[in-house]
């Protein structure tokens, strides 16, 4: 990484199609090697959109701490704190459309003005990106209900309330899966909302065993971060301001990037090879216009 901040490899479209990467890896390495970075502004615009719910966590991080032991009582806190978290995460869907569309480029190998095509993308597809950060929002407190909903019926009336939560549960997960392919969806494709939402189940579900590599991926800071928290909980505080840090710094752009890496793929192989002159193998040794 240090090697390509002072001597950068060419950019992909400067080079020959025999010397372009031939695989999928090649061209992560090789983009994420020309553009990492530039991740730094662009996550420290992005995360002024986060800085709602991250000053709600650390008040609501304060009060649970200020509470006393005997009348604290986990549910309704912990049902406030989604409610106004489901709120604060309402007004990130436009930047992280914005922050998709540069990512989104930057993974082709495709250079693009930085600051033009953020808040371009951002500004083109506002509507329905609320939408989405909507949806993303609320599903944390909707799955907090659910889950602790059935999971008591499931203690108290039998096996079949826990089929339900189990259902509950894969609803959750399939839907942090679709998250990493529907906003490459929105800002790619002129799609109607629920199209939008179709196309990626449809992605997710022939890409399953990748989807979940992407999400492992994604999540490995934050179990790492929860295993540091667990295993040296007297440090708990300078690990989470260590943790707000690099989301702040650099996490959001690369959770992004990954994201739109494996979503380039999916849309390629699934849409586009399906649609007479789009390009397929972006960037690619093998990149060729659909007959």
């Amino acid at each position: 990484m240090l090697k390509n901040l002072f001597f950068p490899a060419p950019p992909i479209e400067d080079l020959p199609p025999q010397e372009r990467p031939k695989t999928r890896k090649e061209l992560f390495r090789q983009t994420f090697g020309n553009y990492w970075s530039w991740f730094f502004a662009v996550n420290l615009v992005t995360y002024l959109f986060y800085l709602p719910a991250s000053v709600w966590t650390e008040l609501s991080l304060e009060s649970l701490l200020a509470e006393e032991t005997a009348s604290f009582q986990a549910a309704p806190f912990l049902g406030a704190y989604l409610a106004g978290l489901a709120a604060c995460l309402f007004l990130t869907g436009p930047i992280l459309a914005g922050l998709t569309l540069l990512m989104r480029n930057w993974s082709r190998g495709e250079p693009c003005m930085r600051w033009q095509t953020l808040f371009g993308g951002m500004k083109r597809n506002a509507g329905q990106a609320l939408g989405f950060s909507l949806i993303e929002g609320v599903m944390p407190l909707a799955a907090y209900s659910a889950l602790k909903f059935y999971g008591a019926l499931g203690d108290s009336a039998g096996l079949g309330y826990y089929l339900l939560f189990g259902f509950c549960a894969v609803v959750v997960l399939f839907a942090l899966l679709m998250r990493q392919v529907v906003y490459s969806l929105l800002v790619t494709y002129r799609l109607k909302f629920g199209q939008i939402i179709k196309n990626a189940f449809y992605l997710t579900f022939l890409e399953l065993p990748r989807s979940f590599l992407t999400l492992l991926i994604n999540l490995l800071p934050v179990a790492i971060i929860a295993l540091l928290l667990w295993l040296l909980p007297a440090y708990s505080g300078l690990l989470v301001v260590l943790a707000l840090a690099y989301y702040a710094l650099f996490g959001i752009a690369l959770e992004r990037f990954v994201s739109a890496s494996f979503a380039n793929r999916a849309m390629e192989k699934h849409l586009n090879e399906k649609m007479p002159g789009a390009r397929v193998d972006i960037g690619m040794a093998s990149e060729r216009v659909v007959e």
